[in-house]
């Protein structure tokens, strides 16, 4: 974000006011929490506010360091707020809220919400309810609470724009939420409902229009920022300057306040462009400076802050040294475009950022990693005069650095973007709800532009399938008609699938030839014939020429800019390629790829011969693919493979791209193991490089290995882990049966090679039922443990358990009805050691067994903490540590439990948990933590990148996958207990 701030700065001062719009929308809603905080009244708030960012629109030459944005906005916003307060003194009347009691502010509260008054008189007296109840608490407390709901900010954007740390806002937020919790509720809602006027943001660019900035001075000022009154006595007291003008600020100390005696501590930090020097007292007029620090122009200068520091230094044990590090593999992520620049650059979109490759590189490079901020939604880019531009959620961006840094253009139509084209005329943005966009002022603003195309938004037809362009033209292609832009209208052009039963699937286009196919559509035969306007006959001629063997697809090509076609379709493609129903067209210079299936054909001269590429990898229509060459092709949603030889052969070619799709990561004897896109991989350099871990050749390794969402598990001084053995298949690649067969592996001695443990039997694994439980979001297969050679599983809500050279699996007798919460793929959490267990439920009961399942006791009752659902269950010798989605408990019997805190009292939501022999370690958003010796949590890393997966320690480092980001690691070498 301070990035971010940095860029529009640089923007507004070059003259761009359309990026200091985007700084009001980003601020405004905080800015107004803020002063609504000190003033009291919404609608004067929002005066102020405008005042606020019009100051700061005509000084903004003036603040010498761009990254300090927040906190110099938070003094003026603070100072227009005392200005006013001073000016409107004698009319403001402030009840004591100390003198009170809470019984009348909520005997008032209610009162007043079921009172007879107009809608807005109601919110308004609502809002001066929620006042008086914020009242009662302390500033540090009051001023959080505000920002975070009424703001709308996240406890670390709080921590920035107050400049305190975000363990520090949480637990203000935490303790005002204690003290309030009655009224929380209220709160939320109140604040949470109040929205600026639609034109506020106008407004304060038409004003700033009129204003002329403040030119940059060449000097560079004592203090860069001025600084409110309340603020600057605490500076005067810092630099040796007495307390005698203390008094014109501090308004008398009421001791018969119901509120506690707190310290109060200013909330803005106060940068000074200065270095103390030891033993040499510092007056107010006199600041000794570091000559290297003295030069004109922004200065990176260090912040010293004032604010919270008794707060924090808690937290100044957590080595400030200590960075998570990105891991580099294994590789393997989710493309959502691509795009070959005129450069010879290849762009690739990824959850994780935007990925360059150059043509003397054979390495993708992240040259960016927030612009695309976790989608996973398609993001068609396109390119224009050396700039480029992407589609996102909610915003188009441009780029003029090859992708290294990003500018929003404006927000975007709502719905699934299918394409963008730029023209020399406009910019033209398709979705799938809407139909097409158009935009005459680069991005800025879109209108509607369906005049001409059949398309409604309700229907379930036309779809559109993919959008193209032939210099300046336009092309849509829906499942049943191809429009051209033309005149300032859409134009349908004179082609059509070629029989009622078929429908696009794709286009593709290069020089002036434009490329289309249509394929049998299974879903149109469940149209009734009456709706499709045909008779029985028709309908069995359709399924004669299936049962036939006649090629389902058909290919066309114009020349003329679609105003005539012919069709192309291949005479000598391979029977499985005949029967594809879903083609993917990809053309560059001279040559057209069609892949279909499992198989490929290709074209250099326009369709007149075709050469049969014979298997290729699975590219279905809706796949991102590019072309740089005749020779040089990239294809892929969920792996990217290149061709070098014009699709005669593909490979994977992801080096350099970080892995977004790794699960159940283990550490065992120096080396990771973690499962990876349907693979077990293995690095022994601490995550820089990864091979596959094979199964053992011989009679018994299965024949077509899959590995389900399974946790990995070390257990005995051994790895273990389930595979999925596939059914025979017939003649014609369908199974011979619905059964597959479930095997757990372990690793081998080497740690080179998996194999079945020997004498385990298998389990019988009912690939129907699955498809059912896939559909209800149901979990099939659960979690693995194992001890003392016993291997328990969940299967469908029972736990099984079984032991080598026994016939078959048992069941325990426990099963789990709770239902299945949202959005999870997790059964039951599953602890084993020994011959104890503990089962976690969905409904958050929690069982334990102390004779390997065969007898159960039901130990929620013993539990001192209220919960929904399990996070995690692990053992650290004869203790058992149970995480919750309100925190984590441990216990020695089961009978007596404790509840997990820091230092301060505060419970700590845990993602997950690792052990390095008797050391528990737990991790979330704020950082990992270690329990100390008093079994308290220390914090001993930085803030996490991302949102958390799993979480191993090994070789004194933390190793966690994220769940956008890949892997990271942090080493705790120097971290002491």
């Amino acid at each position: 974000m301070v990035n971010d701030n940095v860029e529009l700065i640089h923007r507004i001062l070059s003259g761009e006011d359309e990026a200091f719009s985007v700084l009001v929308r980003k601020y405004q809603r905080r800015v107004h929490a803020l002063i609504w905080r000190k003033i009291g009244d919404f609608h004067i708030a929002e005066e102020i506010t405008q005042d606020a960012f019009l100051q700061a629109y005509k000084k903004l030459s003036t603040l010498k360091n761009p990254k300090l944005f927040d906190g110099w906005l938070y003094v003026i916003a603070n100072r227009l707020c005392l200005n006013w307060i001073q000016r409107n003194k004698p009319a403001i009347h402030q009840q004591s809220i100390e003198a009170t009691p809470i019984e009348e502010i909520e005997k008032s509260s209610y009162a007043n919400y079921e009172s007879e008054h107009r809608e807005i008189e109601a919110a308004e007296h609502q809002r001066e309810i929620v006042k008086n109840l914020l009242e009662h608490l302390p500033e540090s407390e009051r001023t959080v609470m505000t920002l975070h709901y009424l703001g709308e900010m996240s406890c670390k954007a709080i921590g920035e724009f107050l400049g305190v740390s975000p363990n520090t806002v949480k637990s203000r937020l935490q303790r005002a939420r204690n003290r309030l919790k009655e009224q929380e509720n209220m709160i939320r809602e109140t604040l949470g409902s109040v929205q600026l006027p639609a034109n506020f943001t106008e407004n304060i660019m038409r004003q700033a229009a009129e204003i002329k900035p403040v030119a940059p001075t060449s000097s560079k000022p004592l203090v860069p920022w001025a600084v409110s009154a309340a603020t600057m006595v605490f500076i005067f007291l810092m630099m040796g300057v007495g307390s005698q003008y203390l008094a014109r600020f501090q308004n008398p100390y009421n001791v018969n306040a119901h509120s506690e005696t707190t310290i109060e501590i200013i909330d803005a930090p106060i940068v000074l462009d200065t270095q103390a020097k030891r033993d040499l007292r510092n007056q107010a007029g006199r600041f000794e400076t570091d000559d290297k620090r003295s030069g004109i122009g922004p200065q990176a200068s260090e912040p010293f802050v004032l604010a919270a520091s008794t707060e924090v230094a808690d937290e100044k044990s957590t080595s400030t040294k200590q960075h998570w590090m990105q891991a580099s593999g294994p590789e393997g992520v989710s493309i959502l475009g691509f795009l070959a620049s005129a450069k010879g650059d290849v762009y690739a979109a990824a959850p994780i950022g935007i990925y360059r490759l150059t043509p003397d590189k054979e390495t993708w490079t992240l040259v960016n990693g927030s612009v695309t901020n976790g989608q996973l939604y398609p993001m068609p880019m396109a390119e224009r005069s050396d700039r480029l531009y992407i589609v996102s959620v909610k915003e188009v961006l441009s780029s003029s650095d090859r992708g290294k840094t990003w500018h929003a253009l404006g927000s975007r139509p709502a719905g699934k973007a299918k394409g963008l084209i730029i023209t020399d005329e406009a910019f033209y943005l398709i979705t799938d709800k809407k139909g097409v966009f158009r935009s005459t002022d680069a991005g800025k603003q879109w209108t509607a532009f369906n005049d001409g195309f059949k398309f409604d938004a309700e229907a379930s037809a036309p779809k559109i399938t993919t959008v193209t362009s032939i210099g300046n033209t336009v092309f849509v292609l829906t499942d049943l008609e191809l429009y051209r832009l033309h005149s300032g209208r859409w134009e349908k052009l004179p082609i059509e699938p070629p029989n009622t039963f078929d429908s696009f699937d794709s286009s593709a286009a290069s020089g002036n030839n434009l490329y289309v196919v249509a394929c049998h559509d299974y879903s149109r035969m469940k149209i009734k014939p009456s709706e499709l306007k045909i008779d029985d006959a028709e309908v069995k001629a359709h399924l004669a020429s299936i049962t036939s063997g006649k090629t389902r697809w058909t290919l066309f090509r114009s020349t003329d800019l679609g105003n005539s076609w012919v069709e192309i379709t291949p005479q000598n493609a391979p029977f499985s390629m005949q029967q594809a129903i879903d083609i993917k067209l990809i053309a560059a210079g001279e040559t057209l790829l069609v892949a279909g299936g499992r198989h490929g054909m290709r074209s250099r001269d326009d369709g007149q011969t075709w050469t049969v590429l014979g298997e290729i990898p699975y590219i279905p229509s809706y796949t991102p693919a590019t072309g740089i060459n005749d020779h040089t092709f990239y294809a892929g949603k969920y792996e990217i493979y290149r061709t070098t030889d014009g699709g005669e052969s593909w490979h994977p070619f992801m080096r350099g791209m970080i892995g977004t799709k790794m699960r159940n990561l283990v550490a065992f004897k120096n080396a990771l193991y973690v499962h990876n896109d349907r693979k077990i991989v293995k690095s022994i350099d601490r995550g820089e490089t990864w091979t596959s871990v094979n199964f053992r050749t011989g009679w018994n390794s299965p024949r077509d290995p899959d590995f389900p969402n399974q946790r990995l598990v070390v257990a005995d001084d051994v790895p273990y882990g389930i595979f999925l053995e596939k059914s025979k298949r017939g003649i014609f690649g369908s199974p011979t049966t619905r059964k597959s067969k479930l095997r757990i592996f372990q690793l081998s001695a080497d740690s080179n090679t998996l194999s079945p443990v020997q004498g385990l039997p298998s389990f019988e694994y009912d690939d129907e039922l699955h498809s059912k439980d896939l559909l209800a979001d149901e979990v099939t297969l659960g979690e693995l443990a194992v001890s003392d050679k016993t291997f328990y599983i969940e299967y469908r809500r029972e736990l099984f358990k079984c032991k080598p050279g026994t016939l078959k699996w048992q069941s325990t007798g426990l099963t789990d009805s709770g239902k299945q919460p949202v959005n999870s793929r997790k059964g039951f959490q599953l602890a084993v050691s020994r011959k104890t267990l503990y089962i976690g439920m969905r409904d958050g009961k929690l069982f334990q067994s102390f004779d390997e399942g065969t007898n159960w006791k039901d130990v929620t009752p013993n539990l001192p903490l209220q919960f929904k659902r399990f996070k995690e269950i692990t053992f650290v010798g004869a203790a058992v540590y149970v995480s919750t989605d309100k925190g984590v408990l441990t216990s020695q019997n089961g009978e007596h439990w404790r509840v997990l805190t820091d230092t301060e009292g505060e419970r700590l939501i845990v993602a997950s948990l690792a052990v390095d022999d008797t050391t528990v370690y737990g991790v979330c958003n704020a950082g990992a933590y270690r329990l100390d010796n008093r079994g308290n949590w220390k914090k001993v890393s930085p803030e996490v990148p991302d949102g958390i997966r799993e979480l191993v320690f090994t070789n004194n480092k933390l190793y966690i996958i994220t769940n956008l980001r890949g892997m990271f690691h942090v080493s705790l070498e120097n971290e002491k207990g």
